[in-house]
C-alpha cells in the first residue's frame, strides 16, 4: 500500500521542467514530467503485482513445510498446519481472482473500438 505522504520528488521533477521551460521549450518539459510520473506509475503496478505474488508463493512454501512437519511428527499442534494451509488456500484464490480481474480488464480494452 501507499502511504499518503506527499512524493517530494515529483515536486522537484516539476520544478526542474517548469525552470527549463522558462528558457524556452514548456511544452516539451511538462511532456517530459508527465512521462516520467506515469511510467513511475507503472513500474509501481509492476513492482507491486510482484512482490504480491512473490508472498503468495512464500505462503504456499510455509504451508508446504509445515505439511512436510506433520507427515513427519515434528508438529506438536495440528491447528498450526491448518491455518497455514488455509492461509495458503486464500491466497491462491486471492491471486486467481486477481488474474481473472487483469484478463477480464486486458480483453474489454483488446475489444474497445479504435
Amino acid at each position: 500500500m501507499r502511504s499518503s505522504m506527499v512524493d517530494l520528488s515529483l515536486l522537484g521533477n516539476a520544478r526542474t521542467a517548469y525552470g527549463n521551460a522558462a528558457v524556452g521549450k514548456p511544452r516539451e518539459a511538462a511532456a517530459r514530467v508527465a512521462k516520467k510520473e506515469n511510467d513511475d506509475k507503472v513500474q509501481g503496478f509492476e513492482e507491486t503485482l510482484k512482490q504480491g505474488l512473490e508472498k503468495v508463493n512464500d505462503v504456499q512454501l510455509r504451508a508446504e513445510s509445515a505439511m512436510k512437519a506433520m507427515a513427519t511428527g515434528d508438529v506438536e499442534d495440528i491447528s498450526e498446519v491448518a491455518a497455514a494451509v488455509s492461509e495458503a488456500d486464500l491466497a491462491l484464490q486471492l491471486a486467481v481472482q486477481i488474474r481473472d480481474k487483469l484478463l477480464d480488464a486486458y480483453n474489454r480494452l483488446v475489444q474497445m473500438p479504435l
